[in-house]
């Protein structure tokens, strides 16, 4: 299958981070479509992380868009001024988020959020041996709390579709091969149920 080839491009919409644009594309049939809408974001990162007692550090968050509180993991945007690498994103945001610092980092793979509207990717990584080394630093409009949840709840509440937002599921789902394996070969018996 081939690319469209993009004949005109025209910004509509731009503000901080956040860019909307519409694109004039043939199609590899010779087709055109005369306007299709990109959303332009950078990349995002999520982490899950785990202390040495196994206990998930989750955060609870307010969105506004869905109006309620969702159970999700920290993460955030990397920085596209300084062309900030994610980890070095995923780093700062358990930092800032949960006043974390993690003892080893994994990266298990990235995602498109959302390919037919955005371009960006989502980078996963997990966190290992977590210690808290100071009070979280929220940026100044984030509303959530960071608390610990045994990792295994974390993956019953997953099961029981207590765990809605998608781009959480997926980096958990992701996490959850790796996860298993880290704490069976660490001999911590939390590995085999979840």
């Amino acid at each position: 299958m081939s690319k469209w080839r993009v004949l005109e491009t025209t910004e509509i919409f731009k503000s901080g981070f956040f860019r909307v644009r519409t694109e004039k594309c043939e199609l590899p049939d010779g087709r055109i479509m005369p306007r299709y809408y990109v959303m332009e974001f950078p990349d995002w990162v999520n982490v899950i992380a785990v202390t040495p007692e196994g206990m998930a550090i989750v955060v609870d968050q307010y969105r506004h868009a869905a109006g309620e509180v969702f159970l999700e993991i920290p993460g955030g945007s990397t920085d596209p001024r300084s062309k900030e690498d994610p980890l070095v994103a995923a780093e700062r945001e358990l930092l800032e988020e949960t006043g974390y610092r993690a003892g080893r980092w994994i990266a298990i793979g990235s995602h498109s959020p959302n390919p037919a509207t955005q371009q960006n990717r989502l980078h996963t990584f997990i966190a290992v041996d977590c210690v808290k080394v100071q009070q979280p630093q929220l940026d100044p409009y984030e509303d959530l709390v960071a608390r610990l949840m045994p990792i295994t709840e974390l993956y019953e509440r997953v099961d029981r579709g207590e765990v809605t937002h998608s781009l959480i599921l997926a980096s958990l789902a992701l996490a959850r091969s790796h996860l298993r394996k880290l704490f069976l070969i660490d001999g911590n018996p939390v590995g085999a149920s979840f």
